[in-house]
């Protein structure tokens, strides 16, 4: 503010803003593409003047920046023109040179006049010079041509300016894509690099490093080691290097210990950003159980109580990804984060509500909505999404709290709100309406509603929708019809249109409803919107037919095409989009997991695995060969009901030799207990080349009428080093084996529920004794990953409270099968007085011989 001297005050320009107040206008406002390219004809003056080439240069720069193209003419001459500056002194006007060249190299042509202008600058005793003209080589030369330039470049690396050394590891790291070769012969001079005491240099370094190594094991773990002897000061660099472990852990945790180790050490660094890296990378390593997570939960508990949001924000965001696997580990974070309900920051309030949703009990759940209630109505639309999405889980996972939920949504949709928040809603309600049979009629009831009085079209069609597709199974589908009807009379032409293909829906499915609904469907032949007018007397049509099954087929697919103009959060026309900080809350939020096969869409690419559809079931990657050899193999299983794709990912580790005409050998016939299976083709891989991977595949035909194949089979990798050579066969020192959950998969259901429909006659039972496991937590895991089961109602971990000597997990899923068969599972699992481990198994679903085949193979 402008001092103001006695009573005079300062001259107002608009009302509530003063002269001194005024935002500066930008330097270059309304600058002309036409007047800067003119600008640049200074370059070629016989007399260089420095301050006017700077300013045009920058004026030519801004402009670029603001997205005006200039033609491949255009950048051409003015890339000719700039080389002629080098001849000044001036290093103002140097650097902005530098910066000039490399954004026109992506349009001029005839760049490589400036090669050797540049390799003077990288040896000229200049570092400033050294380092810009590093980075700007290699956007203006082609890597054939740099020449001597080579030389320069692996020389810079061990510059003992740490500027230039830096720029030549980044210039390295950008070459790694066009000119791998070139930066191999590096590898001496980048080891020596990361020895240096400067951090930027050090992690550059590393990065280099690793893109050459491929994350080798051994080169990972050498450089773990070091880390003991010659400290890394770049924590970047040791972020890094936990990456690169984590990516090894991924694939083998129990044969990486000393890797788990390091990163386990890393939590007590100093620096928060290695600590969070550190955490989040154990968060991100499976099958670890919520005793093994504690150390993480108490250094991420800690962060809660800091004074800097980055830091909370950070240790909730871990915690609330904690809490979608293991929920009981995060319990103990309980009190703190009820405390950051009434954060200032309503990115933390909000995640610590959503997260402590996910982790609270049945019991707990009505004080939470009240509290939740209370904070609503303070924060803004984009976050109280994210509050609305945690329902979906809760749902899920207490089914039986149904009725607070529904009640909290309700008092929700009353609140003000918009499009966004209010179709968050509506998809919950939805949620709940089709997990949860005792929630579907007041579900229902709510959204009808809903469309009594609403201002959105999209959310009348997804509800209308909705409508048609759960309304006809209800009880009494006749009291939606009213609701229905009459957003055929009030409405705007899409949902009447909407409202008439449910009601064509509620004739098909409902017999008593028929001859009610065609009279309003004849009343809607008379509106005055042609689609709305063509959908009814299509309808009429359609019903008058004694082919019920014809009609219904017609009225599911007209049904689908209001589906899909049902809008995402991002295409609804109807609201702005959600800013970028609630983008990146709900992207941190992650509460379903994805069901689909990972694998189907590459799969369904084949044209031979096309026509199988997509597989039933996808097995983990199996490793067929060790980590650190020539070639590593694994070996992915995926399931069909008369077929089995061997699915083979070879991965060559030489850095100078392709494989050519490679594929996979497996001899099926070996064992007898796979005399059901027969191989039929293989899908080889043409080359594959160095420092890169490639498929093959191999199919077998399955009896479905033998059972389920169980056994091991021995497996050959095929390939020539030459494209022209006869192949060579190595065999694979692990075989390929074959288990009952490679023909399983899990499925989310309401466990309770579907237990209920199988009688209680229609159950195999069988008891076990565990010698061999000590708790129940490694119980509870080994089923889970025998059977590839889904674990129900949060049943997946066991209660860590002290004193707990039993645990029921259930277990959902599909055995593959025409049509597949549903089985549920009661694992009882208790602590003997012996010490051992009492598995007691209750199997339903299915048939009698597939039931004592699921209890008898676990032992």
């Amino acid at each position: 503010m402008t001092k103001v001297q006695g009573d005079k005050q300062p001259e107002m320009l608009q009302p509530g803003m003063y002269a001194d107040e005024l935002p500066e206008p930008l330097p270059f406002a309304g600058l002309e593409k036409s007047a800067a390219v003119q600008g640049t004809k200074i370059f070629a003056a016989p007399n260089i003047k420095g301050r006017d080439c700077l300013v045009a240069a920058v004026k030519l720069l801004y402009l670029m920046a603001q997205g005006e193209l200039l033609s491949p003419t255009e950048s051409t001459d003015i890339f000719f023109a700039t080389t002629k500056l080098f001849q000044s002194e001036d290093q103002d006007l140097r650097r902005q040179v530098y910066c000039l060249m490399k954004e026109l190299s992506t349009t001029a042509e005839q760049m490589f006049i400036a090669t050797h202008t540049l390799c003077k600058d990288i040896n000229s005793p200049n570092d400033m010079y050294k380092a810009n003209a590093i980075r700007t080589l290699r956007k203006t030369t082609e890597i054939s041509m740099l020449g001597p330039g080579e030389r320069y470049l692996q020389q810079a690396v061990v510059d003992k300016n740490t500027n230039v050394s830096s720029a030549a590891l980044v210039t390295g790291i950008h070459l790694m894509k066009d000119a791998p070769e070139l930066v191999k012969k590096w590898s001496n001079e980048v080891s020596e690099a990361l020895k240096q005491r400067n951090s930027m240099v050090q992690y550059h370094a590393l990065g280099l490093l690793q893109k050459l190594k491929k994350n080798n094991r051994l080169f990972v773990l050498k450089q773990v080691q070091s880390v003991q002897t010659i400290p890394i000061r770049s924590a970047g660099a040791i972020c890094l290097l936990i990456r690169m472990c984590t990516d090894i852990l991924q694939d083998d945790f129990s044969g990486n210990q000393e890797l788990y180790q390091f990163v386990r050490d890393s939590l007590r660094h100093g620096n928060e950003v290695v600590v969070f890296e550190a955490a989040k990378s154990i968060c991100s390593l499976r099958d670890l159980t919520p005793k093994e997570l504690g150390q993480v939960v108490l250094v991420l508990q800690l962060y809660l109580s800091f004074h800097k949001p980055v830091l909370k924000f950070a240790a909730l965001r871990l915690l609330n990804k904690m809490a979608a696997t293991h929920p009981l580990a995060v319990t103990s974070c309980s009190i703190d984060m009820e405390t950051l309900f009434t954060d200032s920051n309503r990115n933390i309030a909000t995640l610590a509500i959503t997260t402590i949703l996910m982790t609270g009990s049945e019991y707990s759940i009505d004080r939470l909505m009240k509290q939740i209630s209370k904070f609503l109505s303070d924060i803004a639309d984009e976050f109280k999404s994210v509050v609305i999405e945690s329902m979906k889980v809760l749902g899920r996972k207490f089914p039986h709290k149904h009725p607070v939920l529904l009640q909290f949504l309700n008092d929700a949709l009353k609140e003000e709100g918009g499009f966004e928040y209010k179709m968050s809603i509506v998809e919950t309600i939805a949620n709940l309406v089709e997990t949860s049979p005792t929630a579907k009629e007041e579900g229902l009831m709510m959204l009808c509603e809903l469309i009594e009085d609403c201002e959105y079209t999209k959310i009348s069609q997804r509800v209308l929708s909705l409508l048609g597709q759960e309304g006809p199974a209800n009880a009494t589908p006749s009291k939606f019809v009213r609701f229905i009807y009459n957003r055929v009379l009030l409405e705007a032409p899409s949902v009447r249109a909407a409202a008439v293909s449910t009601l064509a829906k509620f004739a098909t499915k409902c017999e008593s409803l028929r001859e009610s609904i065609l009279i309003l469907l004849q009343r809607a032949a008379m509106d005055n919107d042609d689609e709305v007018r063509d959908r009814a007397i299509f309808y009429i049509t359609m019903l008058s037919f004694d082919d019920k099954e014809l009609a219904e087929t017609f009225v599911e697919e007209v049904e689908k095409e209001v589906k899909t103009a049902v809008p995402t959060a991002t295409s609804s026309g109807e609201a702005p989009p959600a800013p970028e900080a609630a983008g990146g809350l709900l992207a941190a939020v992650s509460f379903i997991p994805e069901e689909e096969s990972k694998w189907a869409k590459e799969l369904e690419a084949i044209p031979q695995f096309k026509k199988l559809g997509k597989p039933f079931a996808s097995s983990e990657p199996m490793s067929l060969t060790e980590k650190d050899v020539e070639y590593v193999v694994t070996c992915v299983k995926h399931c069909y009901n008369e077929n089995m794709v061997l699915h083979f990912k070879i991965n060559n580790t030489l850095e100078d030799q392709a494989f050519y005409n490679v594929q996979v050998k497996v001899a099926v016939e070996e064992d007898e207990d796979l005399a059901s299976m027969q191989p039929l083709f293989a899908i080889p891989a043409e080359v594959i080349e160095p420092n890169s991977d490639a498929s093959c595949y191999v199919c077998l035909k399955r009896d479905p009428d033998e059972g389920y194949a169980m056994g091991s089979c021995s497996a050959t990798l095929l390939f020539s080093m030459d494209k022209d050579e006869e192949v060579d066969e190595y065999p694979l020192p692990e075989e390929v084996t074959f288990n009952l959950s490679d023909y399983m998969k899990g499925r989310h259901v309401t466990f309770a529920e579907e237990w209920d429909k199988f009688p209680d006659e229609e159950a195999t039972e069988v008891t076990y004794e565990l010698d061999t496991m000590k708790n129940l937590q490694t119980a509870c895991n080994e089923v889970q990953d025998f059977y590839s089961f889904t674990a129900c109602d949060g049943t997946g971990d066991v209660p860590t409270e002290a004193g707990t000597l039993s645990h029921t997990l259930h277990l959902s899923g599909q055995v593959c099968f025409a049509p597949p068969e549903d089985i549920l599972i009661k694992a009882k699992i208790a602590l003997t007085q012996s010490g051992s481990v009492s598995l007691t198994l209750i199997v339903k679903g299915g048939y009698d011989e597939l039931r004592s085949l699921l209890c008898d193979s676990l032992i």
